[in-house]
């Protein structure tokens, strides 16, 4: 087969794709919610909760481009040194539904998060969901940027 007729055929083929109607969709407010408990979670340094919601393979890209994944990650979910005052508050600004079929989703997520007193963050995550059959939606994937005002 070509070139010309295999780029033709894989055309074809993405189009039908693209324009089958995905099945068993989650309800709108599905990772709206799962967002929510993952900042909160984060936000408390809920290591059980976090490790609920993320999948064995995430891999997060920290906004300076550093990877790491679920074990590391977990690992770094302990509070820090008592201060007497709130150490992390996180607030999700929007939640976008970008892509979504019946096993993945693609999530962008809006967010401020304060550290102690200092001024809020803002911060831009997209977000790969992964639908596992037996668990449930678990987070696969992260990369976050930060926003600069």
């Amino acid at each position: 087969m070509s070139v010309r007729r295999c780029r033709l055929a894989l055309l074809m083929i993405a189009a039908g794709a693209l324009a089958w109607p995905p099945l068993a969709l989650a309800d709108s407010r599905t990772f709206t919610n799962l967002e929510a408990r993952l900042s909160d979670a984060l936000a408390q340094y809920d290591r059980a909760e976090v490790d609920k919601l993320w999948d064995d393979h995430l891999i997060f890209v920290f906004p300076d481009g550093k990877l790491s994944r679920k074990a590391e990650r977990l690992a770094q979910q302990t509070p820090p040194a008592d201060t007497g005052g709130a150490k992390l508050v996180a607030r999700n600004d929007a939640v976008e539904v970008v892509y979504e079929d019946s096993q993945v989703a693609v999530v962008v997520v809006r967010s401020s998060w304060r550290f102690g007193g200092a001024p809020p963050q803002r911060f831009l995550a997209t977000h790969v969901w992964v639908n596992r059959a037996a668990r449930g939606w678990r987070l696969l994937s992260a990369q976050v940027t930060r926003i600069n005002e």
